[in-house]
């Protein structure tokens, strides 16, 4: 009834023609109807107040680094987006040129500034080093060092029946005749010369029967199961936890069967040539109890063992390595100990999701690593792994790879080949600022031939190098 009124007072209102008779009766109605319609409200808003459970929140005080108000913010933003676009923008013109079996990612500053199926698992061949080393730098540490005992009882005159030179899993034992033939030079080798020459100071002039090589550390599996039969004693092996010169043994055309046997053999020549008599041939065997160490040698610390491997992708380290894990892990040092580790470490840092391990070198075909699992150990691992990868143009697998270009002697990186297969990972440092990361997995067949990559990486390559220090904030605020 109220409404119907308020419409004809207000119809009377805007009617130009006519003039309220009393205005006195019109003001009392509207005041009666605006109380009557907020008295509503109150009661409505009431009820529902009294079904709220009330909670009295925390006030977190927040105090900017940069104040709001400051002309820094403005340029700070305006650099980050500037110098990341750069990058950005370089990546989407290349996009097209990987193949479609490819995972590619580039991040730079915290942000994702390119990518390609990132999370599509691939072939990632000898990439797959990059994993074995973050996972021996968590699980053995990066101070571990490996100690090669020789052990005897010494006479009054030097003499012992047999010197047994127990393998403590050493990668890297090497004679240095033999690190001036290889293709890729081992660094940060441990002398077995200097071992020899303690021997001989320690007063050791005859054997009456000769060096037993003692393996026992590691098992007797010589080659991964799923390796192909023409990498055996090529690509990788025979391994075992005594090793000196990749198993090789000076003046023989082929590996012997026994790296144990070759290793002994290597140890007796040295001291043969140092004056010390032997009554027999070297052989392997088991160490007897009651023995004293009459010389020993320690490698250099882990990071060197893994720089050498990074840099020179050396399968046989990377094995080795991957024994040592799941000796360290579970006192078994065998291929399947060491997969096992590494799977619960990743599983550690959530990142084992469509990881598909066989070794620890990635010779085996049958692996599968997603791009995004490179990016974040690359991330995780950023204060430590550049320093341990090969130099573009300068050292290692990519020495003579980006030679005459903008990279070279700047990236750093861990290649990856096999038939259809070529990785790239690694980072590019940058002057006044963190590295970019990236990671690049093509699986493709001919993509190993030279005419197939090159190609390909000197214009990711050149996309990485737009990333750059300026303009910095500074130079943007007004």
């Amino acid at each position: 009834m109220r409404f119907t009124q308020v419409s004809r007072v207000n119809s009377g209102f805007g009617a130009r023609s006519r003039q309220s008779a009393n205005p006195l009766r019109t003001i009392t109605i509207l005041a009666t109807v605006g109380i009557l319609l907020f008295g509503g409200l109150y009661l409505a808003l009431s009820r529902t107040a009294s079904r709220v459970t009330h909670r009295n929140d925390r006030v977190v005080t927040t105090v900017p680094r940069v104040s709001l108000l400051s002309a820094r913010r403005a340029p700070n933003t305006l650099s980050i987006i500037t110098r990341t676009g750069k990058v950005s923008r370089g990546f989407a013109n290349i996009v097209s040129d990987f193949p479609t079996q490819s995972c590619v990612a580039v991040e730079w500053m915290g942000t994702r500034l390119g990518s390609l199926n990132s999370t599509k698992a691939m072939i990632p061949a000898s990439a797959t080093k990059v994993i074995t080393a973050a996972v021996a730098l968590e699980v053995l540490k990066p101070g571990f060092t490996y100690t090669t005992n020789v052990l005897g009882t010494l006479d009054a005159v030097g003499t012992t029946a047999d010197l047994f030179f127990v393998g403590g899993g050493d990668p890297l034992l090497v004679r240095n005749e033999y690190v001036a033939s290889e293709k890729y030079p081992t660094t940060s080798g441990t002398s077995l010369e200097k071992l020899a020459d303690s021997l001989v100071a320690a007063g050791l002039r005859r054997v009456t029967g000769s060096v037993v090589g003692v393996d026992s550390r590691y098992d007797d599996k010589r080659f991964v199961d799923v390796w192909p039969q023409d990498f055996h004693f090529t690509e990788s092996g025979p391994l075992g936890a005594l090793m000196v010169d990749d198993g090789v043994v000076l003046g023989q055309t082929t590996k012997p069967d026994d790296p144990a046997v070759a290793a002994a053999t290597e140890l007796q020549n040295l001291l043969n040539a140092r004056g010390v008599l032997f009554g027999a041939l070297p052989r392997r065997d088991a160490l007897p109890s009651g023995l004293a160490t009459i010389a020993s040698i320690q490698s250099a610390p882990l990071t060197s063992i893994v720089q050498e491997m990074l840099v020179n992708s050396d399968n046989n380290t990377a094995e080795m390595l991957l024994k040592e894990i799941g000796f360290a892990s579970t006192a078994t040092g065998s291929t399947a100990a060491g997969l096992t580790a590494v799977t619960e470490q990743l599983a550690k840092w959530k990142l084992d999701k469509d990881v598909q391990l066989f070794d620890g070198s990635g010779l085996a075909s049958d692996g599968r690593i997603p791009c995004d699992v490179f990016m974040s150990l690359l991330n995780t691992f950023s204060t430590t792994l550049p320093g341990l990868m090969a130099t573009a143009g300068e050292t290692g697998t990519i020495r003579d790879t980006f030679d005459r270009t903008a990279v070279a002697g700047k990236l750093r990186g861990k290649t990856g080949t096999l038939n259809g297969v070529k990785a790239l990972v690694g980072y590019l440092p940058i002057t006044n600022a963190g590295p970019v990361t990236f990671s690049l997995l093509m699986n493709k067949t001919g993509i190993d031939n030279q005419g197939s990559y090159r190609p390909i990486w000197y214009s990711l390559a050149d996309v990485l190098n737009r990333a750059s220090a300026s303009p910095s904030m500074e130079q943007l605020t007004p």
